[in-house]
């Protein structure tokens, strides 16, 4: 026994130092830096999109980084460039990205685009501002060449101000860190029709999550990519596979993102890749991560001109890596809620699902949720709620909750709100997927063919019915087109205006092989360009 209590006194002295350890080198090791200074301060720049992101910079001001007691002098100044709905601060403020590229001897400059003065903007107008300080930027260097570092959204806007405005003869190369270089299916939910009054009330129905639809997207890939411009810098690319902590923001974003692929809580790592790009690495990253210091090191052989024989050339996987995924099993509903009213939403559980995810997202606390089973039961909601604090659905509240062991038929979600308010529910189905929607053609056309497929195992062909939702992008909730399709599972879309993004919602629904009610939601962007 006492030879038993040394061992288990000496570990427990083992493991007191290791946490010591630990502890003494998990402090700073260095004493807090500067700010980077305002150089530049913004021109009478108008500021564009449609809703506020509570940004309350000024677009086109610039701020530049300490100057490196170990500054390497042949060294490219690094221009981070932020992302949708963010400012120049998110590369400093809780973050090491600047110290990180501070310590390592390198000039730093930092921008403000349009996102920052209160509404976000597309690609076109954010390009043509960062290619007009790009050049103020180069200048106050004295010509020394420029590497852009690019979060997110940042990511195109820098290529746009590359290949159409001019702005390549100050860079040396562009590093993307999970750029959504063919969109995001977030942004096709956001602008969609049942995401509609959720985001006009908080302020995600700006040009930039427009822009950012996959459909738009296609397009702008579609006509950057034949450009010479568009491959005479070198580009590398970054990706994460993290959705963050459990329930943060990024957490519901990579729930939603699951069925399209690996993704980082925003953006999928094949949307993350740029066709004329080189892969760096896909890493274990969130959408928030991968703006820090952590990354730094993954691309600093870039800047400093070594020779990556590793590197990887991008393919076009977008569209492969979601048909490898799988088929999508979810059912959204959204709309308004009324000042003190009550809303019932009725939930439709076939006898497919075991067990479903819920993230109910709404503008404004909620006064109330119930939920109430097929026999009229209760059962108690105790959902976890976060705050939005980045991305398509920024100040939107999220409510997440699961079930299991579901009992079979028609449930009843009732909601209640004290002030105007509006709400976006998800369900996702942890199961088999036996509906299926396919369209085709959805760049430069003004007709899309949609056709459903079901499963004859699950389902009773003759009761499936579909419903088809035509929203044009950032247009007022209410402005919906509805196609409703009893007679057949194929359906061609009419796209009425040239040059317009439309967001088209499916709804299928039917009766099982057993006789119980479905529903699966699917969304789709497309933009008509002739």
């Amino acid at each position: 026994m006492k030879t038993l209590g040394r061992i288990t006194v000496s570990l427990l002295f083992i493991l007191l130092i290791g946490l010591l350890r630990d502890t003494i080198q998990a402090q700073p090791l260095e004493q807090p830096i500067p700010d980077p200074v305002l150089v530049e301060e913004g021109g009478a720049y108008s500021l564009n999109g449609k809703a506020s992101n509570g940004n309350d910079e000024i677009p086109g001001e610039w701020y530049a980084g300490d100057t490196p007691t170990n500054l390497i002098a042949d060294a490219p100044v690094l221009l981070f460039v932020p992302g949708l709905n963010n400012v120049a601060q998110i590369f400093w403020e809780d973050n090491d990205m600047y110290q990180t590229a501070l310590e390592a001897g390198y000039q730093t400059a930092f921008i403000q685009l349009y996102d920052a003065g209160g509404a976000s903007a597309d690609m076109w107008d954010n390009g043509q501002l960062l290619a007009e300080k790009i050049e103020e930027i180069a200048a106050h260097f004295s010509n020394k060449p420029i590497t852009i570092i690019a979060y997110s959204k940042g990511g195109v806007d820098a290529q746009t101000a590359l290949t159409y405005y001019g702005a390549g003869q100050y860079v040396e190369n562009v590093i993307t860190l999970s750029s959504p270089h063919h969109g995001s299916q977030l942004a096709d939910l956001a602008d969609s029709s049942w995401a509609g009054w959720l985001a006009d009330l908080i302020g995600a129905q700006g040009e930039g999550t427009s822009a950012m639809e996959t459909g738009y997207m296609a397009y702008f890939r579609s006509i950057t990519d034949a450009e010479p411009t568009a491959s005479a810098h070198d580009y590398y690319t970054i990706g994460g596979t993290n959705w963050g902590s459990m329930f943060s923001s990024t957490w519901f974003g990579g729930m939603y993102l699951n069925s399209y692929g690996d993704n980082d809580g925003v953006v999928t790592t094949s949307s993350s890749q740029l066709p004329v790009g080189q892969l760096l690495e896909i890493g274990n990253w969130n959408h928030t991560t991968v703006r820090s210091g952590a990354t730094f090191s993954i691309f600093e052989d870039v800047i400093a001109g070594n020779s990556l024989s590793s590197l990887t050339q991008n393919t076009p996987i977008y569209e492969e890596a979601i048909e490898a995924k799988g088929a999508r099993n979810q059912w959204v509903t959204g709309g308004e809620l009324g000042n003190g009213t009550e809303e019932k939403v009725p939930l439709f559980m076939d006898e497919t699902i075991k067990q479903t995810s819920f993230q109910l997202l709404t503008a404004e606390p909620l006064s109330r949720i119930e939920l109430t089973n097929p026999s009229g039961k209760t059962v108690q909601v105790k959902p976890k709620v976060t705050e939005n604090k980045e991305g398509y659905f920024i100040n939107a509240i999220d409510h997440h909750f699961s079930l299991a062991d579901l009992q079979v038929g028609k449930w009843e979600l009732r909601l209640k709100s004290a002030q105007a308010n509006a709400y976006l529910l998800i369900a996702d189905y942890d199961e088999k997927a036996f509906v299926t929607v396919s369209a085709e053609n959805l760049v430069e056309t003004s007709h899309i063919p949609f056709a459903v497929t079901t499963d004859p195992m699950y389902v009773k062909p003759e009761t499936v019915k579909a419903t088809y939702y035509i929203k044009e992008s950032g247009a007022a909730p209410e402005l919906v087109t509805t196609y409703e399709n009893n007679t057949s599972l194929s359906q061609t879309i009419p796209l009425q205006k040239k040059n317009q993004s439309y967001v088209i919602t499916t709804e299928v629904e039917g009766t099982t092989k057993q006789g119980n009610t479905f529903k699966r939601t699917f969304i789709n962007s497309v933009y008509r360009a002739d």
